[in-house]
């Protein structure tokens, strides 16, 4: 009985460290430029709906840029992250501000978590001026 128990927990602990190692945040992709609100979306990849059922994002507290030794500039406040599916099982983190982004360079961090795990990202993303 104690070696089936034992060989079950085996199963359950590699497939979570599975379906976390096979978790991942791609490239941001900028859509905004210098001087206007910022937009940005970020795919989210080798994540199951039911992985998304508990999925949860946001910008990184000023502790964790703190810790990062990464500058947490005033318009990073206005920044909000929220999870868009553009298709079944597709799924996007999009990054948006209220405030106009008036710094040419910019980290961001991005902190997305579910059952599974949790990603801490950083986005270094230059804005170019915007295109007339």
């Amino acid at each position: 009985m104690q070696r089936i128990l034992l060989r079950a927990i085996a199963i359950f602990a590699t497939a979570v460290a599975g379906s976390a190692l096979a978790a991942g945040l791609s490239p941001i992709q900028v859509q905004s430029g210098l001087g206007q609100p910022f937009s940005a979306e970020v795919e989210l990849q080798g994540l199951t709906a039911d992985d998304m059922l508990t999925a949860q994002t946001r910008i990184a507290s000023r502790e964790e840029y703190e810790k990062a030794g990464v500058p947490m500039i005033s318009v990073i406040h206005s920044m909000r992250v929220s999870i868009v599916e553009r298709a079944k099982d597709k799924w996007f983190l999009k990054l948006t501000s209220s405030a106009p982004v008036n710094e040419p360079a910019i980290t961001l961090m991005v902190e997305f978590s579910w059952r599974g795990g949790r990603i801490l990202q950083k986005y270094p993303v230059l804005l170019d001026p915007p295109k007339v």
